[in-house]
């Protein structure tokens, strides 16, 4: 499972699961954690447009 931080409230913190997936081998596939980057780019900017 890929998450991120939401720190932008100073007194609580959440943690926002993007996706989760089977891993075949040791190593994080790169489209997943690029995946994972648009889905935080995408959180943040909706966050903002709705302030």
């Amino acid at each position: 499972m890929l998450a991120f931080w939401d720190k932008t409230d100073h007194r609580n913190t959440l943690i926002i699961a993007t996706h989760g997936f089977v891993k075949k081998q040791s190593k994080v596939p790169d489209h997943e954690i690029i995946r994972a980057q648009n889905i935080k780019v995408k959180y943040f900017s909706d966050k903002k447009s709705n302030t």
